[in-house]
């Protein structure tokens, strides 16, 4: 497995990346100022999962980049997976992502805006990479600082587009990024410096379908970020609590910013 991932990864170490694990709306970082900023990474993903029909695992190279000015940023994802379901082995792409942000507020220690993230299908539905469909997902979000500690939060609502999404009204899919048809999202995290160039948290996200059918999914998740002058490195680890997201996920990105 790992001389699997290390292989993938130096196959796409010339790409520009950023990492972005799932489909919530996690905010991305802007210039800051006038000046405009760039910043590309590359995220290590490792997972097993046990659902009421899938057993099995996968892992993931994500690239991806981001762009900030000012009020505005946005980013761009497409991951590369191996996936094993019910003993199956295969490997193929998952759903891009893009993502736009814009801050309407930012004063001391309080800021807030809107995002929106839209998905392509370039996963394989069947097998369980992608979500069939395109996928607009907008939100609000929030950030607030009160001494050491900083807190973020998100809430936003996501759902299928297109004629064939009317026709494919299913629980939350795919195996490697679960999300309903159509659903409320939500994000709660925390984070406290440890020392001048690393801190630690924790996050909690969730989906709750919209409709009769689907799975309300919870999150849960614990953190290390440092940073060493333009590289941002983390570790997440996090365990599916409710609707068999995953039964538990490691992610690991690094990313230069310039």
């Amino acid at each position: 497995m790992a001389i699997r991932i290390g292989a993938m990864s130096c196959l796409l170490a010339l790409a520009p990346v950023r990492a972005q694990a799932d489909h919530q709306h996690g905010m991305v970082a802007g210039g800051g100022g006038d000046a405009t900023s760039f910043a590309a990474g590359v995220s290590l993903i490792a997972a097993q999962f046990d659902t009421m029909s899938y057993g099995g695992d996968y892992q993931a190279v994500v690239p991806s980049l981001r762009w900030g000015r000012g009020r505005f940023a946005g980013s761009a994802s497409l991951g590369l997976y191996r996936l094993q379901e019910n003993g199956r082995e295969l490997y193929g792409l998952g759903d891009a992502v893009v993502h736009g942000q814009l801050t309407l507020v930012h004063h001391h220690a309080v800021a807030a805006g809107a995002a929106v993230a839209v998905s392509a299908p370039t996963g394989d539905h069947l097998a369980g990479l992608g979500m069939g469909h395109v996928m607009i997902m907008p939100a609000a979000w929030g950030r607030w600082t009160v001494g050491r500690v900083t807190l973020d939060g998100s809430a936003g609502y996501g759902r299928a587009l297109g004629s064939a999404a009317s026709h494919h009204s299913h629980g939350a899919w795919p195996l490697v990024d679960p999300m309903n048809f159509a659903e409320v999202t939500w994000t709660a995290s925390g984070e406290i410096p440890l020392a001048r160039v690393l801190r630690a948290g924790g996050r909690l996200s969730g989906g709750v379908p919209v409709g009769a059918e689907g799975e309300t999914r919870v999150v849960a998740g614990v953190r290390v970020l440092w940073n060493a002058g333009q590289v941002d490195t983390a570790f997440e680890l996090q365990t599916g609590l409710a609707g068999d997201p995953f039964t538990i996920r490691g992610v690991f990105e690094t990313a230069l910013r310039f």
